[in-house]
C-alpha cells in the first residue's frame, strides 16, 4: 500500500500539497502549489487503500484523460496527470468560489436571473461534453462551481460515461447520485445526454423553489418517489418563475426521455432564447415561450447509445408507510472522487436471517436519524448531509443543556441503510467538535426501538473530532447504527462525514 498524501508532499516533482479540500469514497481534493508554473491548482489524488488495485488506477487515469479532452470555459480544467511512489492523482484548475450545495444551503432559492445563469453555465458544459460524446451522469449541486466573478463551472466527471468506452468506474456499480438520479438510473436501463438534461431539471426546480420536487424520507424514497409522482407545478410554490422558465424546467424533468430535450445543445438553445428580450432594462432575462420552439441550430450528435423508455414500477402496497424497497431490482447509485457513496442493489423488504460473513462490502444508500427516546426526530432534513462527501455540510443533533442530553435520553443516533448485506469492520466519523461518546450497532434489519438493535458492536469514548470507530469483530448486516450516548461540551454534534468500512 502507497504512503497516503498527506500536506507539504510534493507529487510529481512539482506539486506540492497545501490542505484538504474534501474526501469522498474513492479520491481527496487538495489545493496545491505548482512550482514549476508558479500557480495555485486543485489536485486530485485516489486514496491509496484503492491504489492497489489496477483497474481502479486505469480508470482514474481515464477520467483524466476524459476530462482534459473537454476544453470549455464552464468545466474545470484538467492540466496533468500521474502516479509518484504509488499514489495516483490528476491536477485541475483551482476555482475560487463555493459550489452551489453552499449557495442554496445558505439562501434557499436563488433569484430567477441567477437561476437562469446558472443552468445555463451547466447546459453549455454539457452542450461541450455531449458533442464529444461523453455524458456527466452526476450533475448535481457539489458539482457546480459559483464563482463571483467569471463563469459557471461543472466538474467531478469521476463516473461520465464516453461513446464507444466502458465506464470509468468500478463496472456495475457506479451510475448516479441518489437525489439527482434520472428515472432511467433508477431503473438501471442505459442512459444518455437526456440523462443529464433531467439533472439540469432538477438543479433548475431546486434553484427556484429551494427543494427538491421529489420527496422522501431517505434519499432511495425521493429516487423511487420520481418513478410514480409527478413534480410539483414550479409556479405554484414559485409564482414569480415566469411560465416559459416552468415550461423548460417541466420538459427536463420529464418521465420519459423521449419528452425531454434531446440532449443538452436545444436546452441551451431554449435557455438562451429566454434572454433575447431586455426590454424592462433591468439587465435580466424576461422570459419568453421558448421553452417550447424548435432549436436555431441543429442539434449535435449524441452519444450513441439511447436511453430505453423506464420500466413501469409495480404498483404502491396498500398502507404501506414508506416507499416499498422492492419497487427496485437494482439501483445505483453514484461515487465519484467527492462522492459520498456507491449503490449496487435495493434493500429487501423484512429480515434477512441470522448474520453471516457475506465477503461483501458495505455500500451505503440511505440515511435516516434515530431518535426513539426523544420526538422522533432529529434534524431529519440534514441526514443526507453526513454522507455527501462534502466536508463543508453536516448533520447536526439538537442542541441539549448537557453533554447528557439533559437528562432527556440516554441518545440519539443516525442510522445508514446499506444496499444489501455486508460485511462491517470500521465505521469512520467526521465531527466539528471533539468529547463525544458512541457505540455502533449492526443488524440485518434497522429496529425502531435500540432494544431491537441487539449489542454494540464497537464504541469509542471521548473521541477526537474525527474518529475511527473498529468493531469488536466483523459484523454483517443491512444497517447500521451510529448511537451517540455523549455530547461535546457545546451540548451538540455535527456530522460531516460518516464512512463505514
Amino acid at each position: 500500500m502507497s504512503t497516503p498524501a498527506a500536506p507539504g508532499r510534493v507529487l510529481g516533482g512539482r506539486y506540492r500539497l497545501d490542505a484538504l479540500l474534501a474526501r469522498g469514497g474513492m479520491a481527496s481534493v487538495w489545493t496545491a502549489q505548482d512550482s514549476l508554473l508558479a500557480r495555485r491548482v486543485a489536485v486530485k489524488t485516489l486514496h491509496p487503500e484503492l491504489a492497489v488495485d489496477d483497474s481502479l488506477r486505469v480508470r482514474f487515469r481515464n477520467e483524466a484523460i476524459a476530462v482534459a479532452s473537454l476544453a470549455h470555459p464552464d468545466i474545470v480544467a484538467t492540466y496533468d496527470t500521474g502516479e509518484d511512489d504509488g499514489v495516483a492523482y490528476f491536477v485541475m484548475e483551482l476555482v475560487d468560489g463555493p459550489n452551489l450545495r453552499v449557495l442554496l444551503d445558505e439562501r434557499g432559492q436563488l433569484e430567477v436571473g441567477e437561476a437562469v445563469r446558472v443552468a445555463r453555465g451547466v447546459a453549455a458544459a454539457l452542450d461541450h461534453a455531449h458533442r464529444n460524446g461523453i455524458v456527466h451522469r452526476d450533475i448535481k449541486p457539489a458539482n457546480v462551481l459559483v464563482p463571483p466573478h467569471g463563469p459557471v463551472k461543472v466538474t467531478d466527471f469521476g463516473i461520465a460515461k464516453a461513446e464507444g468506452s466502458g465506464d470509468l468506474t468500478r463496472s456495475g456499480t457506479v451510475v448516479g447520485t441518489a437525489r439527482y438520479l434520472a428515472p432511467e438510473q433508477v431503473q438501471a436501463a442505459p442512459v444518455d445526454a437526456r440523462t443529464d438534461v433531467y439533472a439540469v431539471g432538477l438543479l433548475l426546480f431546486e434553484m427556484l423553489a429551494g427543494h427538491s420536487p421529489f420527496q422522501g424520507g431517505t434519499d432511495m424514497e425521493a429516487a423511487l418517489a420520481r418513478l410514480t409522482v409527478a413534480p410539483p407545478p414550479l409556479r405554484a410554490l414559485r409564482p414569480d418563475v415566469p411560465p416559459a422558465l416552468e415550461a423548460i424546467t417541466t420538459r427536463c424533468l420529464a418521465l420519459s426521455p423521449e419528452n425531454r430535450f434531446p440532449d443538452a445543445h436545444t436546452l441551451l438553445v431554449a435557455l438562451d432564447e429566454l434572454s433575447e428580450d431586455d426590454s424592462d432594462g433591468d439587465g435580466g432575462p424576461v422570459l419568453t415561450g421558448a421553452a417550447t420552439r424548435a432549436p436555431s441550430a441543429p442539434a449535435p450528435k449524441a452519444p450513441a447509445t439511447r436511453a430505453a423508455p423506464p420500466r413501469r414500477p409495480p404498483p404502491r402496497r396498500s398502507g404501506a408507510s414508506s416507499w416499498p424497497w422492492a419497487l427496485v431490482g437494482v439501483l445505483i447509485l453514484a461515487v465519484g472522487a467527492i462522492g459520498g457513496f456507491l449503490v449496487v442493489e435495493a434493500a429487501r423488504d423484512g429480515g434477512s436471517g441470522p448474520s453471516q460473513a457475506t465477503g461483501v462490502s458495505p455500500q451505503v444508500v440511505g440515511v435516516a436519524d434515530f431518535d426513539p427516546e426523544g420526538d422522533k426526530t432529529e434534524h431529519p432534513e440534514t441526514t443526507d448531509k453526513a454522507v455527501d462527501g462534502d466536508p463543508a455540510t453536516a448533520w447536526t443533533t439538537e442542541r441539549y443543556d448537557s453533554s447528557a442530553f439533559g437528562g432527556l435520553k440516554s441518545g440519539v443516533g443516525l442510522r445508514l441503510d446499506l444496499a444489501q448485506p455486508a460485511d462491517v469492520s470500521r465505521v469512520e466519523i467526521d465531527t466539528e467538535e471533539g468529547g463525544w461518546s458512541a457505540e455502533v450497532y449492526v443488524a440485518d434489519t434497522a429496529a425502531d426501538n435500540l432494544t431491537g438493535w441487539g449489542s454494540p458492536a464497537g464504541s469509542v469514548e471521548d473521541a477526537a473530532a474525527s474518529a475511527a470507530i473498529e468493531l469488536d469483530g466483523t459484523e454483517s448486516g443491512s444497517a447500521v447504527l451510529l448511537w451517540f450516548t455523549r455530547l461535546p461540551t457545546s451540548g451538540r454534534v455535527a456530522v460531516d462525514e460518516v464512512r463505514v468500512g
